[in-house]
């Protein structure tokens, strides 16, 4: 939220300076989005050279994915910062405006649209930099042309939904009769990113209904799983070497999302202890709890430092120090979700097909089998060693 209230104020700031379109700001916005992506792209094609001679693929893999989501984030960041610096939202509101009007609520949508937007060409620019070597390394059949497509998609779609969210908030914030405090807007916003999940997952990702022999098979499947979807869309993965199944949606209005490579590389043993445990996970409501424990904790633990929070006759520091650590707690104690779905899917299918489906999961998609703690604090999630071994014990104690 302080973020987007930076942005908003630099937004104004460059609209405030701009009465026209700025030929100079034009130019050194166009600068600031070449020199992001020419360097993040540097950075990424140097990191690929490293790993892509390692003897451990899946470990390369790996190390490779997360320099590619720091390199995006900082390229993203720091273009927005440039372009800010640049002038460059005052170019579009000037260069909107006759479409759009000025100083309508109409026109501020749109530019922020187009400024939030916009840095992810730099961040496009960027991954190629790592593209020769993850194609590499997964042997994956996309072409370039694709991957831009697919990331441009993701980007303008995660911009729309974006800007969609600050018009609520701003309506929430700025009508009388709908005032609310700071949580409660933040509540709300969470609620509605919870609510309307479906339609973002469609938006920023290729979908397509399944085929007669596709639906009749998840039906019979979800039904023998546990899992009653709403609705069910096939996601294009299969160039990508993409193989996963997730639910997403409010009860009763839940949709299931498979990949197409997953739907293809599966039995039907398997493919049904993948879905038992999509829906094992979704019974014990493991993806609502890692959101409210995440956006909790940073909330709680940035809000009283940065004086967007504070609790009366106590420290800020001190309240900080709670949040974050009864955040870090709850995420731990989390994991505790995952095995125990882990065990219903068992009960609904058999422990060789679950064990089957957490395996064959890492083999499709090139995932370690085994990760770090924070990495398991993150996810809210064992890694896939332990939540076997975990399954094993239990057995063996039968």
């Amino acid at each position: 939220m302080l973020a987007l209230h930076l942005l908003q104020s630099g937004i104004d700031a460059g609209v405030a300076l701009q009465s026209g379109v700025d030929s100079g700001a034009v130019r050194d916005s166009l600068g600031a989005l070449a020199a992001g992506a020419a360097i993040g792209a540097l950075v990424l094609y140097l990191y690929g050279l490293r790993v892509r001679g390692a003897d451990d693929r899946v470990a390369a893999l790996a190390r490779l994915r997360r320099a590619v989501r720091a390199v995006l984030v900082v390229v993203y960041a720091g273009t927005v910062l440039a372009l800010l610096d640049a002038g460059w939202f005052g170019v579009v509101d000037a260069a909107a405006a006759p479409l759009v009007g000025i100083d309508t609520e109409l026109a501020s949508a749109a530019t922020l649209f187009l400024g939030v937007s916009t840095p992810f060409a730099a961040a496009i620019g960027a991954y190629f930099g790592a593209f020769p070597a993850a194609q590499s390394l997964r042997g994956t059949d996309v072409s370039p042309v694709s991957a831009a497509f697919r990331l441009g998609r993701f980007g303008l779609g995660a911009a729309l939904y974006f800007t969609v969210l600050v018009v609520v908030q701003n309506a929430l914030t700025t009508t009388s009769t709908t005032a609310l405090p700071f949580v409660a807007v933040l509540f709300l916003l969470l609620l509605a990113v919870w609510v309307t999940a479906p339609w973002l997952v469609r938006l920023t990702r290729s979908t397509r209904s399944p085929t007669d022999a596709e639906r009749e098979r998840l039906a019979r499947l979800c039904q023998e799983a546990g899992l009653d979807p709403y609705g069910v869309r096939v996601l294009e993965a299969t160039d990508a070497k993409q193989a996963f199944a997730l639910v997403r949606g409010p009860p009763r209005r839940r949709q299931l999302f498979v990949t197409d490579y997953l739907l293809d590389e599966l039995d039907d043993e398997t493919l049904r202890a993948s879905l038992a445990l999509q829906a094992a996970r979704t019974d014990r409501n493991h993806l609502e709890a890692r959101l409210a424990l995440a956006v909790g904790t940073v909330l709680f633990t940035l809000g009283p430092l940065l004086g967007v929070l504070s609790v009366p006759g106590v420290a800020d520091g001190a309240v900080a120090l709670v949040a974050l650590s009864a955040g870090l707690l709850g995420l731990w104690a989390g994991q505790w979700l995952v095995y125990r779905a882990d065990i219903a899917a068992v009960e609904r299918t058999s422990r060789e097909a679950v064990e089957a489906a957490i395996e064959r999961y890492a083999e499709l998609n090139d995932a370690p089998m085994e990760w770090g703690r924070l990495a398991s604090l993150r996810r809210m999630e064992p890694s896939l060693t332990q939540r076997i071994d975990r399954i094993r014990d239990r057995a063996a104690r039968e």
